[in-house]
């Protein structure tokens, strides 16, 4: 995560960022050998591109994701290049990518906010099996109604919520199984939405 002083105008919110070699790119991350892909192939978002709130006036704000293997041994992140060396390196590379592909020669200069997250802090303040930001791949037998419940089998009253369960990875989704697991403690059964809550007025 990157406050970045002044604007990047060849980046939009979303930016797809692939390398030419993509079978060996994703390869490296889910192969038999896995290592980090350098270059690697990058998402970047820049929010601050559809809402002026995220960052100062004529800053930008970004969020880049690495894909890399699932590996608590890289490390966990830090503030400002704290983090475990191999995480720092990663993210030393993808802003020195993105300087060049979109253009901005002197990125690294313009940062002043940096947070950089690992597969190490996944697996120790998320309990995340092997680091990963994910959770099971989606294949077929991982996907959709067959992902983890979101009522325990063993613990009656424990229910589950997040990428791990249905209906999968993503924020909405995310939040689809935090839906469903608000409609079992309130003991409904309907496929229709909640009500919105309405927010309460607090006297001053």
């Amino acid at each position: 995560m990157l406050g970045i002083r002044g604007r990047l105008p060849r980046l939009l919110h979303h930016n797809l960022l692939f390398t030419a070699d993509w079978h060996d790119n994703f390869a490296r991350i889910f192969g038999r050998n896995r290592s980090v892909p350098d270059p690697a192939s990058l998402y970047v978002c820049m929010p601050s591109a559809t809402d002026a709130g995220v960052a100062p006036a004529g800053d930008e704000n970004l969020f880049v994701l690495v894909p890399v293997p699932a590996d608590p041994a890289l490390g966990r992140g830090g503030t400002d290049g704290a983090g475990d060396p191999a995480i720092e390196r990663i993210a030393d590379a993808a802003i020195a990518q993105i300087g060049a592909w979109a253009g901005v020669d002197d990125l690294a200069e313009r940062i002043v906010v940096r947070r950089t997250v690992g597969p190490g802090d996944f697996a120790v303040d998320l309990n995340s099996w092997q680091g990963s930001a994910l959770g099971p791949g989606h294949v077929l037998r991982q996907s959709a109604f067959l992902r983890g419940r979101t009522a325990s089998k063993t613990v009656d009253g424990l229910f589950f919520a997040g990428a791990t369960t249905v209906p999968g990875i993503g924020l909405p989704m995310c939040l689809i199984s935090a839906e469903l697991v608000a409609k079992a403690v309130r003991g409904e059964r309907g496929a229709g939405r909640l009500p919105e809550p309405r927010s309460k007025r607090v006297p001053a």
